[in-house]
């Protein structure tokens, strides 16, 4: 269209001045004025919408699993609230956990005030895609001066693993919950097994022992004891193909919710691949899990790295459970 207007104004530039230079008469010398004049009108009358103009992105729903449909929202307007015959958008996208990247330029003709564009987004794969507006080019109302302009426009939208049936722990790992120390149980209450002590200030008094204090000089506390279960800590290799690390996403992402779900508290570990460092999570609720995942999918995953390393020691207090990546069997 750009083009198809300027080689038009050409030819017509062209002829009236053939007319000024070959036809004496007063009609060419002022169509040729006017013809010139056009181009400077146009741009005074659309200055206000092309500086004005803003392009906002979005995604449809600010977050989603992995295979759910997404959309990216585009919405071009402009302060003057008049219509633009011609915009330009260079929209760019990018995920750093599969490092794909995608580069488009949204094209725009005959825009109204505001105008709103959807943008399929990809929810192949695990991760937090972001996507920038680079610059943003507007022509004036005859379709011939454009400016471009530079604009930092953000927006991140996280495709989370998909929820798969929670895989059961191993046995021997369930087997060693019951070695945990007994501990003093917060809040005391009723229970079978406890331990005597003196009392300090600051103990619930609801927890004296009267009829053994009345036959010594100290208050005497009786303290319920328990035996709390062993912190599961899950750990995996944050690397490996995108299909791959995948299916581990939604394993642990849907164990972490069964465990959460249990009231359970653990934790989430892994290395970052590229530089070895440990990131560790310590997870209570659903808010500190998408902290967690909201970190993960951020962190670029190469094929090749550092692992998470093997053959740690495990106590009564915690034990490790690594997720391997598993291949599914194509049908």
């Amino acid at each position: 269209m750009t083009a198809r207007m300027r080689i038009l104004y050409l030819a017509v530039l062209a002829a009236f001045f053939w007319m000024f230079l070959y036809v004496d008469s007063w009609l060419a010398a002022y169509g040729l004025v006017i013809v010139l004049a056009m181009p400077v009108l146009s741009l005074i009358v659309s200055l206000p919408a092309m500086l004005g103009c803003h392009v906002r992105v979005e995604g449809h729903h600010g977050q989603c699993c992995r295979g759910e449909e997404n959309q990216w929202r585009i919405t071009v307007y402009n302060t003057a609230r008049l219509p633009l015959p011609r915009v330009k958008v260079r929209l760019t996208l990018h995920q750093a956990l599969t490092g794909a990247s995608l580069a488009k330029t949204m094209r725009y003709n005959r825009l109204p005030a505001t105008l709103k564009d959807r943008l399929p987004m990809d929810t192949a794969h695990c991760g937090i895609w972001e996507a920038g507006v680079r610059w943003v080019q507007v022509y004036d109302a005859l379709g011939l001066i454009a400016i471009r302009r530079r604009v930092t426009v953000t927006a991140q939208t996280a495709v989370l693993p998909r929820s798969v049936e929670p895989e059961p722990l191993p046995q021997a790992t369930q087997g060693q919950e019951q070695t945990t120390a007994q501990r003093p149980r917060r809040g005391g209450g009723m229970g079978e097994e406890y331990e005597l002590r003196a009392y300090q200030p600051g103990d619930p008094v609801r927890m004296i022992h009267w009829k053994l204090s009345s036959k010594s000089e100290e208050l005497i506390l009786r303290e319920v004891l328990e035996r709390p279960e062993a912190v599961p800590m899950l750990t995996f290799d944050h690397l490996g193909p995108p299909d791959l690390l995948d299916g581990v996403l939604d394993r642990l992402w849907s164990l972490s919710n069964a465990l959460l779900e249990q009231q359970k508290a653990h934790e989430i570990q892994w290395v970052h691949p590229e530089n070895g460092q440990q990131f560790r999570f310590v997870l209570r609720g659903q808010g500190e899990l998408r902290r967690c995942f909201g970190v993960l999918l951020s962190q670029p995953a190469p094929t090749e790295g550092h692992r998470f390393p093997t053959g740690l020691r495990q106590t009564a207090d915690w034990y490790y459970y690594h997720l391997e990546p598993v291949r599914e069997e194509k049908p």
